[in-house]
């Protein structure tokens, strides 16, 4: 079989998990993808096993293939794996990091900043969905630029290897409301401290924050989760 078939139905798949178009709960049907993407099913089955090795994708026997929903404990392991993996790469960033990419990280935490006062201003006190597409387009921004800067090519892989599952479990969790007004300043500061970490070329310190604030996300992210839990029962 053609590989180049299999990885384009794969990539296809993928950004429409990512994107939020194939929502949790979704059955993937072989021969519906196959006519949307023009190849025949073979290559389609490929990338839904890949995409089932990969955690994104359930096989139910009997039934066929489902995009899988995160539950608790799926984000509580993303969290820890964020942690080990990012704060890893934040410290050696602090070695390694260049001139041109500590000026665009603080470009992009003032995007962050401006977003931050927007939600600051609003009555809700709460992003909309808008501004929580920005935020969130700027923290994979930051967070991407952080792993470059660590100048570990195996770190790089690993990360991104891992990022796939990452980004759709972040659609499914993708409310507005979980992006409040505090919670905006407090990561806009904790990013500046990061920066003057690394500009410092502190490691140990640029690991710690880091850290810290995946923990804080984790924090938010759970006590989101139970909060509509406890409001649903």
């Amino acid at each position: 079989m053609d590989q180049s078939l299999a990885e384009m139905s794969y990539e296809y798949i993928r950004d429409r998990l990512a994107s939020g178009e194939f929502p949790p709960g979704k059955q993937l049907v072989n021969r519906t993808l196959a006519e949307e993407i023009g190849v025949s099913v073979i290559p389609v089955r490929e990338a839904i096993n890949r995409l089932a090795s990969e955690g994104l994708v359930d096989h139910v026997p009997g039934a066929g293939a489902y995009v899988r929903k995160a539950n608790r404990q799926d984000l509580n392991n993303l969290y820890v794996l964020r942690d080990a993996l990012e704060s890893c790469a934040a410290g050696e960033a602090a070695l390694y990091i260049t001139e041109d990419q500590l000026e665009e990280l603080e470009y992009i935490l003032d995007r962050a900043r401006e977003t931050a006062k927007q939600i600051c201003d609003s009555s809700k006190g709460h992003s909309n969905k808008r501004q929580l597409d920005r935020w969130m387009d700027d923290e994979q921004q930051f967070h991407e630029l952080l792993v470059e800067a660590s100048r570990n090519p195996l770190l790089a892989k690993v990360v991104s290897d891992n990022r796939a599952i990452g980004t759709v479990f972040e659609v499914q969790r993708n409310d507005p409301r979980l992006l409040t007004a505090d919670v905006a300043q407090k990561t806009c500061e904790s990013k500046a401290e990061l920066l003057q970490a690394l500009r410092d070329r502190d490691s140990k310190r640029a690991r710690q924050l880091m850290s810290d604030q995946i923990q804080r996300g984790r924090k938010t992210v759970l006590d989101f989760l139970n909060e509509q839990r406890r409001s649903r029962s």
